[in-house]
């Protein structure tokens, strides 16, 4: 009597000395692409709050409090368009990174994301709780990005 496998199955065959599969090769049905996709849904998301928090800045200087009126070095007003531009571009991306995502979206991911985390912590005078949360949840996503690095984007269902 032959026992049948299942396809998805990475281990082969009963008796065949298929063991588990390599380090670093995940099974066709892993999480890893639900990491990703969750990654970009975050990304689209945080990107969304970089705009918000630029129109804030460039539209209503006074909401934000600073010492002097500015941040850092830039202006309030000049670190509203600094978060509109990279809020647009990480919400961009992040939309890219759901579909067939082309090779250099997920490279490119990461080094936005990386950027608006420092971005942020630039920014945590002004607004402490807001960037907070945004550098946590761009932390989600470099893991959700990284962790997944190993699989092919064509292979992602």
């Amino acid at each position: 009597m032959t026992q049948q496998t299942d396809p998805r199955d990475y281990r082969g065959a009963p008796g065949t000395g298929a063991g588990p599969a390599p380090m670093g090769t995940r099974p066709e049905g892993s999480g890893a692409a639900g990491w990703v996709r969750f990654g970009a849904v975050v990304m689209m998301i945080v990107g969304v709050f970089g705009v918000i928090e630029g129109l804030v800045a460039v539209l209503t200087p006074s909401y934000f409090v600073s010492v002097g009126g500015a941040v850092f070095v830039l202006s309030l007003a000049g670190w509203g368009w600094v978060h509109l531009a990279l809020g647009a571009l990480v919400a961009i991306v992040g939309a890219s990174l759901l579909g067939e995502a082309p090779s250099w979206a997920r490279g490119t991911a990461v080094a936005l994301v990386a950027l608006s985390a420092i971005l942020h912590l630039t920014f945590v005078a002004a607004a402490p709780v807001w960037s907070i949360l945004v550098i946590a949840l761009d932390v989600v996503v470099l893991y959700a990005l990284i962790t997944t690095w190993d699989e092919p984007l064509r292979t992602r269902r």
